[in-house]
């Protein structure tokens, strides 16, 4: 059961001025938890600018998250920490941001002369920081965690409400909606001709402005970066299909002039209208599809427009 909730989807965050401001707010409250109180003897300890001297252990719980934060920007492929970020690497990486702490601290209070350089000198900055931040932060996590679980699970009921308007009717009987391969041909030859003519079309071009596909608005489910490649994958006889394109996101994105086929992720392009449902969660939402075995992700920095957007569509 514990290992069900640490692996439950948790939205990570980027470097930003949000996450600066955590950070400054958690150098405050320690600052001012260390003034008040003055726990650890430091009640004891008579110097001159104490207060002073007491915020900068404060700067040292601003600074150290900071660093953390920076690292993983950088280093960590930010693919795998936005789609596979749980509450438990949440806790981990805490839990690391207080042992970066514990040892700013060390160093500091070794320069104020109140802590020793050692082993014993670490753990005890250890516990001072896992006293005072531990429990309020670990509560913080879960807190905010059921906090978007409920409203990204309450914004797909009323999405999935929609999506599903126009296959009930209101005897509660449901009928029969044209799939998106599906259109109701006029009895004219000549009239179906025309109409074939101008059913719009998407063409995706290659890198090298030779290989290209061409396929129906309507065929499109959704497109997924492959590194130099682009993945289209729609509907074709009644079966999903993939084909690879050597081009960017970016430019098959540039290509796109239909407002209901957008970016919902950093790797993904959806068709809205064929979205079937959408799942929330912690992290953000899942978008899946009639025919297609498969979740696209929403990232969180798409989630208020796709969420819009849906509630609109038809």
């Amino acid at each position: 059961m514990i290992l069900t909730f640490l692996n439950k989807p948790f939205p990570r965050l980027d470097l930003d001025k949000r996450s600066v401001r955590t950070s400054f707010f958690i150098g405050c409250f320690v600052t001012l938890f260390l003034v008040v109180f003055e726990p650890f003897q430091l009640s004891e300890w008579q110097t001159d600018y104490k207060i002073l001297k007491l915020a900068g252990f404060g700067m040292v719980s601003f600074i150290m998250p900071l660093i953390l934060n920076i690292i993983v920007a950088h280093i960590v492929y930010k693919k795998a920490v936005e789609d596979n970020w749980t509450i438990g690497k949440e806790i981990l990486t805490i839990i690391i941001v207080l042992i970066l702490i514990a040892f700013g601290n060390l160093m500091y209070g070794y320069m104020l002369c109140i802590i020793p350089l050692t082993i014993k000198g670490f753990f005890f900055a250890l516990s001072t920081v896992v006293t005072i931040g531990v429990f309020p932060i670990t509560l913080h996590v879960i807190r905010k965690h059921n906090k978007l679980l409920k409203i990204n699970f309450e914004q797909a009921v009323i999405v999935n409400k929609h999506l599903h308007h126009d296959e009930i009717k209101t005897d509660g009987s449901v009928k029969t909606v044209p799939g998106p391969d599906e259109e109701i041909l006029p009895n004219d030859p000549s009239q179906l001709r025309a109409e074939i003519k101008t059913i719009p079309k998407l063409v995706f071009i290659a890198e090298n402005e030779k290989d290209k596909i061409e396929l129906t608005a309507e065929q499109l489910l959704y497109i997924e970066s492959a590194d130099n490649y682009s993945n289209i994958v729609f509907m074709e006889d009644d079966k999903v299909k993939k084909q690879l394109i050597r081009s960017s996101l970016k430019r098959i994105e540039s290509q796109i002039t239909f407002d209901h086929i957008v970016r919902c992720h950093r790797t993904f392009i959806v068709n809205l209208k064929n979205v079937k449902s959408i799942e929330g969660n912690a992290a953000g939402y899942k978008l899946s599809f009639a025919d297609a075995n498969y979740f696209v992700p929403v990232s969180r920095n798409f989630g208020n427009t796709i969420i819009e957007k849906l509630k609109i569509i038809k």
